[in-house]
């Protein structure tokens, strides 16, 4: 078979190796828009579940020069710390040393990393594969081919781009990123990017002037990141300030976030980033943490950022499908998610692990390998997608006790490993421990509740304690009536909240403040079909409660 991937950034380099390691393709032929390689930002994190796929895939994220020029196509050059510090509000220091790093661990821990350096190795891994290697399924990529069109028939997925060229194949794999070209010409009516009305700083500085860094007045820093090879992170309930190290220690990455909801600079969508000066930066993260302890050591890092950018942060909605016929998304095109869980890279390797083990499974049945595949995905990564908006408070509905009490419960942290608040235990097994290589033997079941993803008893255990107690409203609804799918899609807002739930239609308007994972339903699936959440673990005394906020019943399709 041949695969044709759109994009040649981190995702699509990966998901050409990946395929290719399936056994199935002849060919993989990837089509990137650029002239040159090239990525903007700073630092990324490669957590263990992602690190995992990169050792069986041979991308060395830890070797090459940390001193070589940039750019360079190498190894990846990582920094793998020590720990994480999150410096309070008094001035304190929580230290937590990192998991997942012991040599023995296959997995080989957190690799943070510069982003460029990640995408010349991924490289590095491609030209070992190329068409004059001799390799059998030779990745050809081709630079400077934007897509235009797209279109596909029984046999075949056909690609155009601008330069009038076009490019057939048996499967499509969009990896072009939040701005998927594949996801506007596949799916036109999904809705656009949303401004989170954050906005982010960017940029790296050298070990040598980390170690010169002074306060305003002259004083040394109360925690300068030269004393500790870690990830230290700042915040209040409107701003983050995080630095860690990358290229082996020889680079800072500096990432400052500040929530600024009058800001009318991404709000028309003009462009992702651009260059700004330091006193910019220094300025606005002053008053993100005006009258704070550790105003004075962020300004200090802001003031030393070498060519620093500005990016406003932008989310979407989960989309309901990543696949139709012969085409599929992966990584950011699927799923873009905020940086704040650090799984962005990681989560795009998933997906093409799995990708490549359906395929292994399927063969040439294409339907069915990007089915299996969006069914062994959708969950798992639309769950990062919706948990990194709600480490900005801003965006997080406040908990309720029974989701509290459940979480906590199932010692299930929610939170990465950088943020040391405790809000769902200690237990990150199910992030940083995980194989997406292991998508079972046959096709799932069309919908996966989140539990397939945890311990399904505990769960279930857990909820029949609590269930007796659940909130309920003043007068139930309790309702029998027909109601018609374009009814429930006008309730489609997190303040008017209707959802389907094995085709009864609930009002969770109000529920959702109360129920255990209400506000991330309610976003998720407002006007939607929310089965995949509920469906597959709720107890009958849940099923019983869940009467009093039934509005009726799906009308049944002709």
């Amino acid at each position: 078979m041949h695969a044709i991937i759109v994009g040649a950034g981190m995702g699509g380099l990966f998901a050409a190796l990946a395929l290719r390691e399936s056994g199935r393709f002849d060919k993989i032929d990837i089509y990137e828009q650029t002239r040159v390689p090239s990525t903007a930002g700073a630092g990324l994190n490669i957590a263990p579940n992602g690190a995992l796929l990169c050792n069986w895939l041979g991308v060395d994220l830890d070797g090459g020069d940390i001193k070589g020029p940039h750019g360079a196509i190498d190894g990846g050059r990582a920094a793998i710390l020590d720990a994480t510090r999150e410096i309070m509000s008094d001035g304190s220091v929580s230290h937590r040393p990192i998991k997942y790093n012991r040599a023995d661990d296959t997995s080989a821990g957190f690799h943070h990393m510069h982003r460029l350096d990640l995408l010349m190795c991924l490289y590095k891994r491609v030209f070992e594969s190329g068409p004059e290697t001799g390799v059998t399924c030779p990745i050809q990529v081709h630079m400077n081919k934007r897509l235009n069109s797209l279109r596909q028939t029984a046999t075949t997925a056909i690609a155009g781009f601008e330069d009038g060229s076009t490019a057939t194949g048996d499967v499509l794999v969009g990896a072009d990123g939040i701005n998927s070209k594949v996801l506007e010409l596949q799916w036109p009516d999904t809705p656009p990017r949303r401004w989170t009305e954050v906005t982010v700083y960017r940029g790296l500085i050298k070990r040598e002037d980390v170690a010169a860094l002074r306060k305003a007045d002259g004083s040394p820093l109360d925690n300068n990141p030269i004393d500790s090879f870690s990830m230290d992170v700042r915040k209040n309930p409107y701003a983050w300030a995080l630095t860690y190290w990358v290229r082996g220690g020889e680079l800072l990455n500096v990432w400052q976030a500040y929530y600024e909801p009058d800001s009318a600079e991404f709000e028309a969508d003009e462009g992702d980033w651009f260059h700004v000066d330091n006193s910019e930066l220094q300025a606005n993260m002053g008053r993100a943490f005006a009258d704070d302890v550790r105003k004075d050591d962020i300004v200090a890092l802001s003031g030393a950022v070498e060519n620093p950018t500005k990016w406003g942060l932008y989310d979407r909605d989960a989309f309901e499908h990543w696949q139709d016929g012969r085409i599929c998304l992966l990584g950011d095109a699927a799923h873009p998610m905020l940086p704040t869980m650090g799984q962005g890279a990681s989560q795009a390797f998933e997906d093409a692990a799995a990708l490549s083990s359906c395929f292994k499974l399927h063969g040439e049945d294409v339907y069915a390998a990007l089915m299996h595949y969006e069914r062994v995905r959708h969950y798992r990564a639309t769950r990062f997608q919706f948990m990194s908006k709600f480490l900005f408070k801003h965006l997080e509905p406040e908990d309720s006790l029974e989701r509290r009490q459940i979480l906590k419960a199932l010692n299930e942290r929610d939170y990465p490993i950088f943020n040391h608040d405790e809000r769902a235990g200690d237990d990150d097994s199910w992030i940083y421990l995980f194989d997406a290589r292991e998508i079972g033997d046959k096709l799932p079941l069309k919908k996966l509740g989140p539990w397939d993803f945890r311990s399904r008893t505990a769960a279930m255990e857990t909820r029949q304690e609590i269930a007796a107690n659940l909130w309920r409203p003043e007068i139930s609804l309790n309702g029998e009536r027909t109601v018609s799918l374009a009814e429930v899609e006008q309730h489609n807002t997190f303040e008017n909240c209707w959802i389907i739930i094995d085709n009864a239609v609930y009002d969770i308007s109000e529920w959702k403040d109360h129920h255990p994972g209400g506000p991330f339903v309610a976003r998720m699936y407002a006007g939607k079909d929310a089965t995949a959440e509920f469906g597959d673990y709720h107890t009958k005394r849940a099923e019983l409660h869940m009467r009093h906020f039934r509005v009726g019943y799906l009308e049944k399709s002709i």
